[in-house]
């Protein structure tokens, strides 16, 4: 029979195991203002490779966003981008993921498996890109 002292010995550390093997999450906020500025916010660029999870917030009261996430070892402004559409060309992109269309005030959760290496996350809604919803993003070993 367990004493009491060893039985919430027992429940600390399995609370400490549990909390240990949660994903990092990493709070997301896409956003827009009249004057047409746009911006991506993350509440930390870095994070351990392994399981992630994005809080995804669509901040605007009247536009669409996207918060797409792409392996890109180049600049973040050097994504394929067809003019005449105004977005990158997904197309031509290769392990594209992330959340698309997210409606005005929506907020959404997204859980990722990131190996090391350099990312961009970006929202690919005609013009946002160009207009700076875009950031870089690095998964470390």
């Amino acid at each position: 029979m367990l004493t009491p002292a060893i039985a919430a010995l027992a429940t600390a550390l399995c609370t400490v195991a549990a909390a240990a093997a949660e994903p990092p999450t990493i709070a997301v906020t896409l956003e827009d203002t009249p004057a047409g500025k746009m911006a991506m916010t993350l509440s930390a660029d870095t994070v351990k490779g392994g399981a992630v999870d994005f809080d995804v917030k669509n901040a605007s009261t009247n536009l669409l966003h996207e918060f797409l996430v792409l392996p890109w070892p180049g600049a973040i402004t050097a994504l394929p981008y067809d003019a005449k559409a105004d977005q990158v060309d997904e197309n031509r992109l290769t392990g594209l993921q992330g959340l698309e269309d997210m409606k005005p005030g929506l907020e959404a959760k997204l859980r990722l498996v990131l190996p090391a290496g350099k990312y961009v996350v970006f929202c690919n809604q005609p013009g946002h890109y160009k207009a700076g919803m875009v950031r870089g993003f690095n998964v470390t070993p």
